[in-house]
């Protein structure tokens, strides 16, 4: 009896128009696509932290290269840096080699990557 009833109901489009959804739609992922065949032209950053103090840092800075080799620099720093101290850092550590990226790519909110790249330009 619960085939039939359940075959009869898949085939009513009122009952399907009406069912609850249980299976909610995911929000569409937006893939990272490439930019430029140059290194560190779409960069990630991201922190190591919680880590014992070394010669006064205590958490490193990556950045890597997402596009072409992911390749990583790694940047010794302080906990407590803001976006315009991380900016400072790119721009002694990795601008002199590989010029302002095209794409930045970080678990910060959009005000910390603002704030970097302004600072950075």
């Amino acid at each position: 009896m619960h085939d039939f009833i359940t075959a009869c109901i898949k085939g009513y489009a009122t009952c399907q128009m009406n069912k609850v959804n249980t299976h909610l739609t995911k929000p569409p992922l937006f893939p990272i696509t490439p930019t430029s065949d140059l290194p560190f032209q779409t960069i990630a950053a991201d922190f190591i932290t919680k880590l014992p103090l070394s010669q006064g840092y205590n958490t490193i800075l990556i950045v890597t290269n997402h596009d072409v080799s992911k390749a990583s620099i790694f940047i010794p720093c302080q906990e407590s840096i803001n976006s315009k101290g991380i900016a400072k850092l790119y721009a002694f550590q990795v601008f002199p080699h590989y010029k302002i990226p095209l794409k930045i790519i970080s678990d910060c909110n959009t005000q910390f990557d603002l704030a970097f790249t302004k600072e950075l330009c």
